[in-house]
């Protein structure tokens, strides 16, 4: 600073010269005194120092004086300076006045100046004049300009010839010019060059190109090269691109790293992109942080968005303000989300409405879930005949518990045959309750073949009741009595009752009376009356053994004891069943709470940023 302050003491004196006046207007001009650069550039530009004259004009565009700028501009051209000429068709072609540009622009490109030429081509596009913009584009394209080449592209692909738009894309393309590269990678992708593609992207990624960064992401993304994609769009998003944004946020947030998910939502979000917003209330919704989730639903809501409706009304419904609830599931019925007929049947059915609740099931009567829902409520309504119809509906889609709902009801109108044609239904989709309801039907049958084969599932998956069963089987059918003391043994150690009496009973058969005891005095410790019993008839018989010794020996009274004492007959083959018990299956289905949309349908395909279809201008 203080040598230009130095310069300018030097040259106070000197006599009036334009040169020194421009100088002096550049040493001002640096250290920002622009009004006093003004006075010196004028003083010098009024003896038609083209420089200065310039230099003038400059200043002037760049306070958006425009007359001035153009006036000087104007006199420097005069004097020789062809840049000027055309910074007046740029200020020209800016404000759309391409009758006004052409003039200016003619007049440079006449004198070689190829910017000039390049931006003269783009006005007579914009004129649509497509000979004349032919022309220029070439002569600056045969000089190797390369946005000019990238303009004949676009011209050609207007004009439908597309094989000159890709020979002009490849010619700017070699030259570097990264909107040719960008738009010869999309036709390129287009025609299934994939490879190609790929390549050309991967230059625009090093350059810093967004759209391009965006493209090789999304096609990542595609490919399921999730780490790729991630790499790609974190360069563009860190750039500012909303939709890198959104698609890197969407990779964070299936990752469940909900930090940098919600980070670059928000940067989404910042320039009103829907569908992370509703993502981002989705993700909030989620790790239960309503108030947020709400906030980001009602943007949605307030923009239009359907499927925020239906969720925000299932916040309000959890919340069980249901007066809210209703209103924005109607809202969203009315827009057309089915998903709300069955929340909204949920709704009115938690609040005792039946009929209400049936109406909008009903209304969504193809939905699994709703009739589901029918079923249950007409068997409520004890209209055994229409729920049979809506479960029927229901297993036909795949929900083996309506099979096994249907079975159960003509198990209680005592109609066998079809509930084990529903319970078979049922079994082949892995409903573990149907195996042990046919292994009971065919047992009570006495078709101890099937009702073996139904129970083996269960009981490998450790079921008390058809352990025992198993046991009951190889006992009194089959009378293979280490297979019916293997199951009644798994039973047993969950405290079966009739699996302990039944190993007594079968010991006593087999004569082995100590182990049989064992299991009778296991009974009595659980309080069981049959196995107290039964123990006591095995004390009972091992005394007539004792007195019928003794009596063989005449000692003392033994034979008159053993005369009293009654025959008591037991039937050793008398086997218990046990209580009939089903596992326990918890059906989140049967749970009435709100059905979120969590997906969006999103054309991966229609994502991709187009190719570029504007003309650039050199500045």
């Amino acid at each position: 600073m203080s040598d230009i302050k130095s310069s300018l003491d030097k040259i106070k004196n000197i006599p009036k010269d334009p040169i020194i006046h421009h100088t002096k207007g550049t040493l001002f001009e640096k250290i920002g005194k622009i009004d006093n650069a003004i006075k010196q550039y004028k003083i010098a530009a009024e003896y038609d120092y083209a420089k200065s004259q310039y230099a003038l004009a400059n200043i002037y565009y760049d306070k958006r004086k425009y007359s001035e700028a153009e006036e000087w501009y104007s006199r420097a051209y005069k004097n020789g300076i062809i840049d000027a000429a055309f910074d007046i068709g740029n200020m020209y072609f800016n404000i759309d006045a391409y009758e006004h540009c052409l003039y200016w622009y003619e007049k440079a490109a006449k004198e070689g100046h190829l910017k000039a030429q390049n931006n003269l081509g783009v006005s007579y596009f914009k004129l649509k004049n497509y000979k004349k913009s032919e022309k220029w584009l070439i002569e600056a394209s045969d000089s190797n300009l390369p946005i000019a080449c990238f303009n004949l592209g676009i011209l050609y692909t207007a004009l439908k010839d597309e094989e000159s738009a890709f020979r002009y894309y490849k010619k700017g393309s070699i030259m570097l010019e990264e909107n040719c590269k960008y738009n010869l990678a999309i036709i390129n992708q287009n025609n299934k060059e994939e490879k190609d593609a790929i390549s050309l992207y991967k230059y625009l990624h090093k350059i810093g190109n967004e759209k391009g960064c965006f493209n090789i992401g999304l096609i990542m993304e595609k490919n399921n090269n999730i780490d790729e994609a991630e790499r790609y769009y974190k360069k563009s998003a860190d750039k500012g691109h909303t939709k890198s944004q959104y698609r890197l946020a969407y990779i964070y947030d299936k990752r469940e790293n909900y930090e940098d998910a919600i980070e670059y939502y928000k940067k989404a979000c910042d320039k009103d992109h829907i569908h992370s917003k509703f993502r981002l209330g989705n993700l909030y919704n989620k790790e239960n942080e309503i108030e947020k989730a709400k906030e980001y639903y009602t943007m949605c809501v307030e923009s239009g968005m359907v499927e925020a409706k239906n969720n925000l009304a299932g916040l309000y419904f959890e919340e069980e303000n249901y007066e809210q609830a209703k209103t924005y599931y109607m809202q969203a019925i009315e827009n057309g989300c089915r998903e709300s007929f069955e929340n909204l049947g949920d709704l009115y059915y938690k609040l005792g409405d039946k009929e209400n609740a049936l109406s909008f099931y009903l209304r969504q009567s193809d939905s699994v879930g709703c009739q589901i829902k029918i079923g249950n409520i007409y068997e409520e309504f004890e209209n055994y005949d229409e729920a049979i119809i809506w479960y029927k509906k229901a297993s036909e889609s795949g929900d083996s518990n309506s099979s096994y709902k249907i079975a159960q009801i003509y198990m209680d109108l005592g109609n066998n045959e079809q509930a084990k044609k529903y319970f078979e239904i049922a079994k082949n989709k892995n409903n573990i309750n149907a195996y042990i309801y046919l292994g009971k039907i065919y047992f009570d049958e006495g078709k101890y073949e099937e009702s073996k084969r139904y129970f083996e599932i269960p009981a490998n998956d450790a079921n008390t009741y058809s352990e025992h069963m198993l046991g009951l089987i190889y006992d009194i059918h089959y009378k293979e009595y280490d297979n019916a003391k293997y199951w009644y043994e798994k039973s047993r150690s969950k405290k079966c009752i009739e699996s302990i009496y039944n190993l007594g009973l079968l010991n006593l058969r087999l004569k082995e009376y100590n182990e049989a005891e064992k299991y009778f005095k296991e009974g009595l410790e659980l309080k069981d009356s049959r196995c107290e019993y039964m123990l006591a008839w095995l004390y009972y018989k091992k005394s007539i053994d004792m007195y019928s010794s003794l009596a063989d020996n005449d000692y003392e009274d033994s034979k008159d004891i053993l005369s009293k004492m009654p025959n008591l007959n037991i039937d050793l083959h008398k086997s218990l069943i046990a209580k009939f018990k089903l596992e326990e299956i918890i059906n989140e289905d049967d749970e009435y709470v709100p059905i979120y949309i969590l997906q969006i349908n999103e054309d991966i395909d229609s994502m991709f940023e187009d190719s570029i279809t504007d003309m650039i201008i050199d500045k």
